[in-house]
């Protein structure tokens, strides 16, 4: 039997032990609890007379790994918007108006990559070598979250990478973004009177947060149809119909997703985001009169969102020969107004009126920074 002195001096030693038991256990079962792994551990050792109190080292690190306390440690603080985990020692945390860099005390990068491992298994998420990016949303300490897992087979330095974004409970409303009661007033008579619109940015722009904010000004009544590939637009209405797509599943993907919503008797469709063959249907959803469509897209600026969104078109339409004057044309027709993001602002509102050959005509009703130096 060992005792108390013993267990003190070999601490290093006993919590290697513990590691390995853990991660045998937790092979079979993710919901073991820390006696159990505590005990079997303590069966090798041939301890039967022990106190719990002298295993507090033990327990820390269990709830670290495999309740990912390193990751929760960190929530918290007024105006979280996402916390990046470049490494098992280095994190960053972005909130509202500045990014905070962390420190990470007492995590190995081996025990780093186990608790990532787990944490994806226990929300049945396949990440690994085969398998080097996942996003999904999860819960912790009660902050709904939406993960991305970047597997370091995929990176040169041999390091995998974690994204948070934090999911307000509550939609945020057009006041959020502290825009002038005229531009307030513009842009729930755009969603009030359904025109399809197009939010573009760049990542992190604020491009969801703000199509969530006009969603809050759609009437109650209406049968709104969503459709994601990442769960980020919680519900906002009593008569909403939600799809998360599955596109490793059949029949399950956003373009699957567009053609179903057509037959649902929609009084509008959201697509939470364009970028691939989705893209088709969603134009052409526009183009036989339905309104009120909404969506974003990456982009540097709004015009370059129909150039964009006329591209992708292109490259997913199964008809290879269509002209892409013509697309942009369609594109022209069916897009009513972008709106451009920068900084989780509104920085530009174009009223798109038409095209000619691959050249959109617009009218630009605003722009942030003109309005600063005016």
């Amino acid at each position: 039997m060992m005792n108390d002195k013993i267990i003190e001096n070999y601490q290093d030693e006993v919590l290697d032990l513990f590691k390995s038991h853990y991660r045998k256990m937790s092979a079979n079962n993710l919901n073991l609890s820390f006696e159990s792994v505590l005990q079997s551990c303590l069966n090798e050792l041939g301890i039967k007379n022990f106190k719990k109190d002298d295993f507090q080292f033990l327990n820390r690190w269990f709830q670290k790994i495999h309740f990912q306390n390193f990751i929760s440690d960190l929530l918290g603080g007024d105006y979280l918007q996402e916390i990046i985990f470049h490494s098992h020692c280095n994190a960053q945390k972005i909130f509202q108006d500045k990014k905070e860099t962390i420190d990470l005390i007492g995590l190995t990068e081996i025990d780093y990559q186990l608790s990532l491992e787990i944490f994806s298994l226990k929300n049945n998420i396949a990440w690994n070598f085969s398998e080097p990016f996942a996003s999904f949303t999860a819960i912790i300490n009660e902050y709904e979250i939406r993960f991305t897992l970047i597997h370091y087979s995929t990176s040169a330095d041999r390091k995998s990478k974690v994204f948070l974004r934090i999911l307000q409970k509550n939609n945020p409303t057009i006041n959020l973004f502290k825009e002038s009661i005229e531009i307030q007033e513009l842009l729930i008579n755009l969603v009030l009177t359904k025109k399809n619109i197009l939010i573009s940015g760049s990542t992190s722009s604020g491009k969801t947060t703000f199509l969530r904010a006009l969603l809050s000004e759609i009437p109650e009544e209406e049968h709104v149809v969503v459709l994601e590939d990442t769960y980020e637009i919680l519900t906002f209405s009593p008569n909403q119909t939600s799809f998360l797509a599955q596109n490793n599943l059949m029949k399950k993907s956003l373009t699957d997703y567009c053609s179903y919503a057509l037959r649902m008797s929609p009084d509008r469709i959201i697509l939470g985001e364009m970028r691939s063959n989705e893209v088709v249907p969603f134009m052409l959803a526009m183009n036989t009169g339905h309104k009120g469509l909404l969506s974003t897209i990456h982009s540097n600026s709004a015009i370059e969102a129909i150039s964009r969104l006329a591209l992708l078109f292109s490259l997913y339409s199964s008809n290879s020969d269509i002209d892409f004057n013509l697309i942009t044309k369609l594109a022209c027709k069916n897009i009513d107004y972008v709106i451009h993001m920068e900084n989780k602002s509104v920085h530009q509102i174009c009223r798109i009126i038409g095209s000619e050959g691959e050249t959109p005509f617009y009218e630009t009703l605003y722009t942030k920074n003109l309005d600063k130096t005016s």
